[in-house]
């Protein structure tokens, strides 16, 4: 009972976020990791803001004059809005990093969602403006996470420094970092120390370590952007684009006049859709602003600009947010035209790029080498499974059936004979070998060819596995043999009882846990069983010992049987009418 309830806390967890970490993180699916053709790099932190630790790092930018983006946690955001409301002010991206710093893998997707929209809301109110990029805490998801990328961009790293520890202090960042940085990275760093695992002095080393990293990387010609230009070719979604507006709108009027005319300029320009429209819609918003806005024009200046698609208009947009605010600006003017410039130069957007993606070394990668990489990761899970729980091959020759030895702990199964396995018996639960089915699909050019061979398979390992179970002293008191599959019909024929699953719970994960290793077992992938997943549903099925000697071993002596000494002929059409429509038609 215990080893029952151990796999099934193990095969939801396997299902529910292990499974779906790995295809998001090693495959990057639906994520933004890193970009090879982008001109700049991007700073990211974490955990923040932390009311120590984060107003130095942001005196540290401001000094280097770098934008970074900070994935925040919602009940900081609360506690010090002050640090939100400046890293906004500052030009700096702030995203979204759960409420608390739990793992989405221990919470439901209902929580989940709940708290990444509470968590919206808080920073929303701070800044005006509604984040739509998240991290979750180390990078773990679950498998309804899929559904937030519909919603949110969701955003990970292509280099870590591990500076969450101490250990190691300024010098492991270095090591890390420094002549490392490159254009399209996308890095990893915390400006609090107070999660778990964390040391909490550990941002005072990695603010210290930073400042030689950006003098690196300034040496090298490494620019810093936040995550949004950093992008390839993304901008905010016009839906989100309207709600916040609306909701500035509905805003109460405590920030000044300068902070109203510092935000219009940005949006206005963020919010153009050509570059005359941009450098328009940023002059008119400087111009609205008035007097008060002079001590800021340059920051509004410079974000206004940087969001216009050429270089040219991005310096008429800077020219016209700066005459706004007056000769109090004046010695700032050449500096914010000149970033302005610069961040016209970064990752154009989707329409404009994508001539260059059409190219072979930004294409992404296709859905069959995605497929590829995840069933080479299963094999090796399916080697470390077989290892774990001492899975034996039932034929030393063929490595189709595999067993192992355990109590049994299931329902009570009535067999045709008239045996009944009951729990408490000893049996053996056998097992396809994963990588023999991966082998075999990869060398028949039709599901028939597959079929037939696979009931060749079984014909040649039950008298051998037979063979084996009845001979050992150690499994005399053997009752049978059983394991759950979902191709079962033909299965009568080579002597077993099929059985329905009762377990509802022990059902659910066993039909997620078998279509998704068919899926990528098919030839045709997942789409091919979407058409017929209700004729795929796992059943039991089991032999008694006593059945099992009177088919296969009726005169048992000491010597093995010979290779092919069992084909029940009969066992091919039921066995193909397992397959899904249209994939047993002709043989390739």
């Amino acid at each position: 009972m215990v080893e029952g309830i151990i796999w099934v806390v193990f095969i939801f967890y396997l299902i529910y976020t292990l499974v779906p970490t790995f295809l998001i993180r090693r495959l990057g699916y639906g994520v933004f990791k890193s970009r090879s053709d982008s001109p700049c790099a991007a700073l990211t932190f974490d955990d923040g803001p932390d009311p120590q630790y984060t107003p130095q790092l942001l005196d540290l930018l401001a000094r280097k004059g770098t934008r970074a983006t900070f994935f925040v946690l919602g009940a900081k955001a609360e506690h010090y809005p002050e640090l939100i409301r400046r890293m906004h002010e500052e030009g700096h991206l702030v995203g979204l990093h759960n409420y608390m710093h739990h793992s989405n893998a221990l919470m439901s997707p209902w929580k989940v969602r709940r708290t990444l929209e509470h968590s919206a809301d808080v920073i929303e109110r701070i800044t005006g403006i509604r984040p739509v990029h998240y991290r979750p805490p180390w990078g773990v998801f679950n498998v309804f996470d899929f559904l937030l990328i519909r919603k949110f961009r969701i955003v990970l790293w292509s280099m870590a420094a591990f500076d969450w520890r101490s250990r190691g202090g300024t010098d492991k960042i270095k090591r890390k970092l420094i002549g490392k940085v490159k254009d399209g990275a996308v890095i990893l760093l915390h400006d609090s120390g107070d999660t778990l695992g964390a040391n909490p002095d550990a941002p005072g080393y990695m603010i210290e370590a930073l400042a030689d990293v950006l003098e690196d990387a300034r040496r090298r010609g490494i620019r810093f952007a936040r995550i949004d230009e950093h992008l390839p070719g993304r901008r905010l979604p016009d839906r989100l684009v309207r709600r916040s507006a609306e909701k500035r709108t509905a805003l109460p009027a405590a920030s000044s006049t300068r902070d109203q005319a510092s935000q219009a300029a940005a949006d206005a320009a963020a919010n153009a859709r050509d570059p005359q429209a941009a450098g328009d819609a940023a002059a008119s918003a400087q111009d609205a602003g008035g007097a008060a806005a002079a001590a800021h024009g340059p920051r509004a200046a410079d974000r206004a600009a940087a969001t216009v698609r050429d270089p040219q208009t991005a310096g008429e947009a800077a020219a016209s947010a700066q005459a706004a605010s007056g000769a109090v600006t004046a010695e700032h003017g050449s500096r914010a035209a000149d970033r302005a410039a610069a961040s016209a130069q970064l990752p154009q957007p989707a329409v404009e790029a994508a001539p260059a993606r059409e190219t072979p070394q930004s294409q992404p990668p296709t859905p069959e080498k995605h497929r590829g990489l995840a069933l080479r990761a299963w094999m090796l899970w399916e080697r470390l499974f077989h290892r774990l729980y001492r899975i034996q091959p039932g034929d030393s020759e063929h490595r189709f059936l595999h067993y192992r030895i355990r109590t049994y702990h299931g329902q009570e199964l009535v067999l045709e004979d008239g045996e009944i396995i009951r729990p408490g018996d000893k049996v053996a639960e056998l097992h396809l070998d994963n990588e023999w089915l991966r082998q075999a699909g990869s060398q028949n050019s039709s599901m028939m060819k597959l079929a037939v061979q696979m009931i060749r398979a079984m014909g040649n390992s039950m008298p051998r596995l037979a063979h084996r179970l009845l001979t050992d002293p150690a499994l005399a008191d053997l009752k049978g043999v059983y394991g759950i599959s979902m191709i079962h019909r033909g299965t009568k024929q080579f002597g077993f009882t099929v059985l329905p699953l009762h377990n509802r719970l022990w059902r659910w994960s066993s039909t997620l846990y078998l279509r998704v290793l068919l899926g990528m077992l098919h030839p045709g992938g997942f789409g091919r069983l979407q058409e017929n997943t209700a004729r795929l549903n796992p059943r039991i099925i089991a032999m008694s010992t006593s059945q099992m000697k009177k088919r296969y071993a009726p005169g048992l002596s000491a010597a093995e049987p010979s290779s092919g000494a069992y084909y029940p002929e009969e066992a091919y059409g039921a066995v193909l009418q397992e397959l899904p429509d249209g994939v047993a038609g002709k043989g390739g």
